[in-house]
């Protein structure tokens, strides 16, 4: 634990923090990317120093992936998709310094809150994800999906063609369960699937240069509120949070919950505590609802981020790819995870426990405060000159991620296809959870069904199995009511 705290400790956290967030802020250049490309220096380290660095990455990333969302609506991870367009919209009605100090401070508290369950809680959590097999993740999958049917606001049924849309890209590729190749039209690229990060550059990225280019007249250009940077950025999030408090332990919980089971991870933690919360604020007013959802997916994606590591110490299963990759560290290092880890290595585990305390309580303000100065010098960029980065990133993006040229091809026709989906009034949203969703829906189910010998009743037999179920019923049912609820109230108006 001394060398955490050590010179070489401290630098390793500061340059991780500082790595995390160039690479967050970056369409396509997602945490994942970055820790990959630090594994060469990783191994180098002391794992005491290399695993720090990490987290720090990790923590950091998640968040700077609303500062592309705040200058120019384009999400810079699958997390902050999920609220990105609320985040947008508040920058422009209370500037940018009060939007990401609401991201940053939110991610902060929902991550010392998901540090300290890492902490307590470890065990027992484990306890309960051994209970999980394909019925439950399958039963998951479907919750997520259908709490995403209900968030948009919009039309149910619009929302749930978006939705479809996305599954119906996600089984482009390789069956994974029996191994067909599908949808892939003789290209040997397609094998691999759609990439849902190329796709999500496309959907949120370019589809925005098509919307200006198309639309010369229509421009983001407002009058900033001139507010003291700190009291903006610090001090106004804070005094929500604390109002709001019952809503951050929740989403916090959501994050956790979700974040501990092998394969989801802060994407999917995130998408379904907004969706939730989307629900939950039908019928609010517009300023309201959009501080709490951005609170809600901010919150919970940064708990995700600590319980992921739940399962890879104490199982040695990936809670999510950041946590895969961890994995290898591991193994390079000659480090055993497990149950045996916390008796062998208790240095070692309260070195990363005050990692996430250390990152969450100080790096993310910190990083998150820099970055706010640097969007609101950004925000009020020309919009031609603006529209020639955004493009330039968009490209950068979609081809760093599997270094084809033939990705920047997908990501165009993404984007004009979500520029003929605004315009019909489909969500976009949607379609990316469908893709991120979509595989572990179709997988769960198929493994499920075949070791069942396709016994429908299987599906119905577990006892956490039928909780999730009815968790899904409710869902439907305060969906349908909300909905009919607000459609009647707008119609009134």
């Amino acid at each position: 634990m001394t060398e955490l705290f050590s010179v070489q400790g401290i630098l390793a956290l500061l340059l991780g923090g500082l790595y995390g967030a160039i690479f967050g802020a970056i369409p396509g250049l997602t945490a994942t990317l970055a820790i990959a490309l630090f594994i060469p220096i990783a191994f180098f380290l002391d794992p005491a120093i290399a695993l720090p660095a990490i987290i720090a990455i990790s923590s950091v990333a998640i968040f700077a992936g609303d500062v592309g969302s705040t200058v120019a609506r384009i999400p810079g991870t699958p997390a902050s998709a999920a609220y990105f367009d609320k985040l947008f919209g508040l920058s422009r009605k209370e500037g940018p310094l009060y939007a990401l100090g609401l991201s940053a401070i939110g991610s902060a508290v929902g991550g010392i809150i998901g540090s300290l369950l890492l902490i307590l809680t470890a065990s027992a959590i484990v306890t309960l994800a051994r209970q999980f097999s394909s019925f439950e993740y399958f039963w998951i999958a479907v919750l997520g999906l259908t709490a995403g049917v209900f968030a948009s606001g919009g039309s149910t049924l619009k929302s749930l063609v978006s939705l479809l849309l996305g599954i119906l890209f996600s089984t482009v590729g390789v069956d994974p369960t029996l191994g067909f190749p599908r949808f892939n039209f003789g290209s040997t690229q397609l094998m691999g699937g759609l990439n849902y990060i190329v796709a999500m550059i496309g959907l949120f990225g370019f589809s925005e240069v098509l919307n200006h280019l198309f639309n010369p007249g229509r421009h983001f250009d407002v009058e900033l509120k001139t507010q003291r940077s700190a009291r903006a950025f610090f001090i106004k999030p804070l005094l929500l949070i604390v109002k709001k408090k019952w809503l951050v332990i929740r989403s916090s919980l959501v994050g956790v919950l979700v974040g501990f089971l092998p394969g989801a991870g802060a994407d999917i933690g995130s998408w379904v505590s907004t969706s939730l919360e989307k629900i939950r604020q039908r019928g609010k007013s517009d300023d309201v609802a959009d501080d709490e959802i951005i609170l809600s997916g901010t919150s919970s994606n940064n708990a995700a981020v600590a319980s992921a590591w739940i399962p890879a110490l104490s199982l040695g299963l990936p809670g999510d790819t950041v946590t895969a990759i961890v994995l290898g560290v591991f193994m390079m290092k000659g480090i055993s995870p497990g149950p045996l880890l916390f008796d062998q290595q208790p240095g070692l585990i309260m070195s990363l426990y005050l990692t996430f305390i250390i990152s969450n309580l100080l790096l993310l303000p910190f990083y998150g405060y820099l970055s706010a100065l640097m969007a609101k010098r950004l925000i009020k960029t020309p919009m031609p000159l603006l529209l020639t980065v955004v493009t330039a990133l968009c490209m950068v993006g979609a081809y760093a991620i599997n270094n084809d040229v033939r990705d920047i091809w997908i990501m165009g026709g993404m984007g004009m296809l979500a520029f003929l989906l605004q315009r019909g009034g489909f969500p976009l949203a949607q379609v990316v959870l469908g893709m991120v969703l979509g595989p572990i829906l179709e997988q769960n189910f198929m493994v499920s069904a075949i070791k069942s010998k396709w016994n429908m009743m299987s599906f119905f037999d577990r006892p956490v199995a039928l909780i999730l179920m009815a968790c899904t019923l409710i869902i439907i049912v305060v969906g349908v009511r909300y909905g009919k609820r607000f459609t009647a109230g707008s119609d009134g108006s």
